[in-house]
């Protein structure tokens, strides 16, 4: 018979929150909230599954053998992780459609010159601009998965023609077209805006350098994958040399970004602080309640995580 988690710990400020709407959901789930660090040695011999942003240091000496992150991206565990004997489980939740809707506002926004509009008005200034000209433009999405989709969808409802990237090729319904990486440089030559929505891991580390970005032709870029998929020396002259237009960054490698990073007080940037892709309580019980219903019947949840792969 699969083993069906009975006991979950669920560690950080929404655990009490957590714990009351699962005890309607599940009402055969006990819990037990506490705090992110090391667990006691009752808790980790108590419980058999785990909730949380960051794996305990003793979790391997534990009873967890399931381990649900209340974010989508898993890149921050993978590591601790490796080698342990666990299910590792994230939530997704409505995290698609509000991420295509961020990235549809900033590219509507450039598309409107609404920057240079609210700049216009400080100064008392009328000038128009040149008219918008958002249908039949491409925007290029590294990444076809369920955040890259997210953002085809809303990008099309616009009118945006949306061009997928994925390792090899493989068609994606949100769609109009999905290439290779490797033959991604044509099309990258003639987009409106590149957004990157791939997760990390060795693969994706560093993926956007120069050689990409110099394919670029006053292009808007759009990152709200991980920072650590940028490199930021290749950003800034790709924004010097007119390569990219304007950089909307929602991830960074550090967060909160030091107060004297350029990337602040660049004319041609937009910092945002990782707010794309909000999760929201409910969408964390939901995912829980999916996994262990899964795990119930002995089948792989839908929002497994292959561990050796890092997503």
């Amino acid at each position: 018979m699969p083993h069906v988690p009975h006991r979950m710990l669920l560690a950080g400020r929404d655990g009490a929150r957590l714990a009351g709407e699962l005890a309607t959901a599940l009402p055969d789930l006990r819990t037990r909230t506490v705090t992110h660090g090391p667990l006691s040695a009752e808790d980790a011999a108590w419980a058999d599954s785990y909730t949380g942003f960051s794996v305990p240091p003793n979790l391997a000496d534990s009873s967890v053998r399931w381990f649900h992150l209340p974010m989508a991206g898993v890149d921050r565990v993978i590591e601790e992780l490796t080698g342990h004997d666990v299910v590792l489980t994230r939530t997704v939740g409505g995290m698609p459609a509000a991420i295509g809707s961020y990235v549809l506002a900033h590219l509507l926004a450039d598309a409107w010159h609404l920057r240079e509009y609210a700049a216009q008005q400080l100064a008392a200034r009328w000038e128009p601009l040149p008219s918008p000209r958002v249908a039949g433009r491409t925007v290029v999405v590294l990444g076809t998965g369920e955040i890259g989709s997210g953002v085809a969808e809303a990008l099309r409802g616009a009118g945006f023609r949306v061009v997928g990237v994925n390792t090899r090729g493989t068609p994606a319904a949100a769609f109009a077209d999905v290439v290779a990486l490797p033959d991604v440089g044509p099309r990258l030559a003639s987009c409106a805006a590149l957004v990157n929505a791939l997760p990390l891991t060795d693969g994706t580390r560093g993926l956007l350098d120069a050689t990409l970005l110099e394919r670029l032709d006053g292009a808007v870029v759009v990152n709200v994958g991980r920072g650590a998929s940028l490199v930021l020396d290749d950003l800034r002259a790709a924004l010097d040399a007119g390569r990219v237009r304007r950089a909307v960054l929602d991830v960074h490698e550090t967060e909160p970004l030091p107060a004297e990073d350029w990337r602040w007080t660049h004319p041609q940037v937009t910092v945002t602080p990782h707010v794309s892709g909000p999760t929201e309580p409910e969408d964390v019980v939901e995912a829980i309640v999916a996994a262990r219903a899964a795990l119930a019947v002995g089948r792989t949840p839908r929002h497994a995580v292959d561990i050796g792969r890092g997503y």
